[in-house]
């Protein structure tokens, strides 16, 4: 319950959060169902908040693996730099300038993106950007899964991944409730 109230109080000083609380632990179990016999060797994580899915990942990690989380928030990066784990790497910034970068220094060399960033907030130009720099980075059969409570990047999900590799959920226990989309390359 603590670390609900302590997700509140930042996100209520922050309006480019998107989220009022954490992900429950049933976004956080359909997140990690979607990971079933994915490789996680190197996963992206936009937007970890306080880290809350970032933990579980790290958990399924082999111990050469590599997670590169980007968050703007400061007082989220303070409590992401308290997870004292040699393969976690913290960029502060945004997913927009972050997936740029990302995109040339790991091109197809990606497992996993994951993603909790308000797309809904974003324009219609970045969420592209963001869409197309993360496909570009994953590897083939590579996933990005993306936790929003609008389904508003399905349609650009389908523009650059197969429809039938896309899935798409609805997690009812979350307040508000939450889509899940999980895309394979």
């Amino acid at each position: 319950m603590q670390e609900q109230l302590n997700f509140l109080k930042i996100a209520l000083s922050d309006h480019q959060i998107g989220a009022m609380t954490r992900s429950s632990k049933y976004v956080v179990r359909a997140v990690m169902r979607n990971l079933r016999g994915q490789l996680l060797r190197r996963v992206i994580e936009y937007g970890p908040g306080d880290g809350v899915i970032t933990k579980e990942i790290l958990k399924r990690m082999p111990r050469d693996g590599e997670m590169i989380v980007i968050e703007t928030n400061p007082k989220f990066l303070k409590v992401l730099r308290k997870i004292e784990d040699p393969r976690l790497k913290i960029i502060e910034g945004t997913a927009q300038t972050a997936s740029k970068e990302l995109k040339s220094n790991y091109n197809a060399n990606v497992n996993l993106v994951l993603s909790s960033i308000p797309f809904s907030i974003l324009n219609r130009l970045d969420r592209k950007e963001i869409v197309s720099n993360t496909f570009e980075m994953l590897e083939e059969s590579g996933k990005f899964i993306v936790f929003q409570y609008s389904p508003i990047l399905l349609s650009l999900l389908k523009k650059y991944f197969n429809a039938n590799n896309i899935n798409t959920q609805f997690e009812l226990r979350n307040i508000p409730p939450m889509f899940i989309m999980s895309a394979q390359k």
